[in-house]
């Protein structure tokens, strides 16, 4: 691959990022709610997703989808179901205090959520099976393409969920009152419900 085809599929991960989704609704929530560290955490478990869906195109996403359809199925469901649940939690959280001193999430756990997340995105799916390959001559591919592809999902899609966790972790420091995390928690907790919901009916 050329410094051009890079910067092109640069370009349009970038922009498949930036368009706000379920993704971004819950890795900013999780971060207002419960800090830097949670949205970083989730942020690693959509990048390994991403990282997936890049091998499964260049071996032939389209087939792998149609044979594993049914587990993309419930895939999906499973991760609706834990961000309804996170919400949930969220929500009957005890008046003034943040989820993230009621409840400890393991590490594993929220790279996990992030991981299915990516996996149950329609818009990934599409852009892997759709777009991804307008920019990638996937019968010509060597192992350095390979790398620098996953090098462009990482600066694209990371950069940009970052930026989201970031600023979901400076709004949180803004809420320092118990009305306010109270607030906060059922705020952030309605959000990561609603995308749960979002992705069940996609």
């Amino acid at each position: 691959m050329t410094f051009e085809h890079y910067l092109a599929l640069f370009i349009a991960m970038f922009l498949v990022a930036v368009i706000p989704g379920p993704a971004v609704f819950a890795i900013t929530s999780a971060s207002i709610a419960r800090g830097l560290k949670q949205g970083v955490n989730m942020t690693v478990g959509l990048l390994l997703a991403d990282y997936l869906f890049i091998l499964l195109a260049i071996s032939g996403l389209a087939v792998v989808a149609e044979v594993l359809g049914s587990a993309f199925v419930i895939i999906k469901y499973l991760c609706a179901a834990y961000l309804i649940w996170m919400g949930i939690s969220l929500i009957r959280a005890k008046p003034g205090t943040s989820i993230a001193e009621s409840q400890v999430q393991s590490t594993q756990s929220a790279v996990l959520s992030g991981f299915l997340l990516t996996l149950s995105n329609p818009k990934a799916i599409v852009f892997y099976v759709a777009l991804f390959p307008t920019f990638v001559a996937i019968e010509n591919m060597t192992y350095p393409d390979i790398l620098g592809i996953m090098a462009c999902a990482t600066l694209a899609f990371g950069s940009v969920n970052l930026g989201y966790v970031y600023l979901g972790s400076q709004a949180r420091k803004l809420l320092t009152t118990p009305r306010r995390l109270t607030l906060l928690n059922r705020c952030a907790g309605s959000v990561l419900a609603a995308s749960g919901v979002t992705v069940a009916v996609r």
